[in-house]
């Protein structure tokens, strides 16, 4: 996939993300957002790598390693985190609407850093 792809890619599914709607009325919801905003996120990092240092990647495995080599300390651990809340949501069911809103958050964040 290509940057153009990656990017749209984040974009439906962040959009795909806030369609599910408010998690505080649909706890039901809340790993799939997190999730989403998971899948997001890593969209975002690829197109920001690929802006910044001409690196590309389709795995999320080392990517915390691979951030940190490019000297992209910060998005490293913001994406750590982001990777902490999923874990949580997606395998021990630890998913409330603060965990979606601090997903959302962090996408929003990894966003901004790709499109600087």
């Amino acid at each position: 996939m290509n940057e153009a792809g990656h990017q749209q890619r984040a974009l439906d599914t962040e959009k795909a993300a806030a369609d599910l709607g408010d998690p505080a009325a649909k706890p039901y919801i809340c790993a799939l957002a997190v999730e989403a905003y998971w899948g997001a996120s890593f969209h975002w990092i690829v197109v920001g790598c690929m802006r910044k240092h001409g690196w590309h990647t389709d795995s999320h495995l080392g990517l915390v390693r691979n951030l940190t080599r490019l000297g992209e300390a910060a998005i490293a651990q913001t994406w750590a985190t982001v990777e902490r809340l999923r874990n949580n949501a997606w395998y021990s069911y630890k998913s409330t609407p603060t965990e979606v809103t601090e997903a959302a958050a962090l996408c929003q964040q990894i966003r901004a850093w790709a499109s600087s």
